[in-house]
């Protein structure tokens, strides 16, 4: 025969198990069912149990609220990452872009100044200037401009390297939901009040 369970052994059954019955732990424990109502009343097992679920709970919530942050944050950083990437794809694509036009440029500039030196017709070398400028798009270049422009702000805003200031860091924190915390909250206060 199993030997008897202690009253510590009984309670901790007993609160660690939010359906069991005094029944069941009678069979498990070898503890006559009398004594058990008697320890129950007198050591207050069910406000233990009470206490003990209660805490349960809150652990299993705070460990849910955690893993689910780690899995946005992870989601996050992931996405952030696809984002800086983009831009920068884009900004790199402008650059080259850029880098081209202006190389034309500069064949032109060298072309005119080669056709001067040799003595060329002034009339003649603006005629076929203007003629290769129209072909060159300085619309193109205007537009890979505000490409790399938008580009290199995307990248900040990725970043988060565009918060210069402090409280509109906050602002931007608490507008995706989550709460700024701080060893010291008055200084923040201070600080998100201006």
């Amino acid at each position: 025969m199993a030997r008897r369970w202690s009253e510590a052994e009984c309670l901790r059954w007993f609160v660690e198990r939010e359906k069991g019955s005094l029944n069941q732990l009678s069979e498990l424990s070898g503890v006559p069912e009398t004594t058990l109502k008697r320890w129950r009343s007198t050591g207050k097992w069910v406000s233990k149990r009470k206490q003990f679920q209660s805490e349960l709970y809150q652990q299993i919530e705070a460990k849910t609220i955690d893993k689910a942050s780690d899995e946005l944050a992870e989601q996050w950083a992931k996405l952030s990452i696809e984002h800086l990437s983009g831009f920068q794809i884009c900004r790199k694509i402008a650059e080259i872009k850029v880098r081209y036009i202006q190389r034309q440029l500069e064949a032109l500039r060298i072309e005119e100044d080669l056709q001067r030196s040799l003595g060329a017709d002034v009339s003649q070398i603006e005629a076929e200037q203007e003629q290769k400028m129209s072909e060159i798009s300085l619309d193109a270049l205007n537009t890979c401009s505000i490409v790399i422009d938008r580009c290199v702000k995307g990248e900040r805003l990725v970043l988060s390297m565009e918060y210069l200031d402090l409280n509109r860091a906050i602002a931007a924190v608490e507008r995706t939901g989550l709460q700024v915390v701080a060893p010291n909250i008055s200084v923040m206060q201070e600080l998100k009040n201006g």
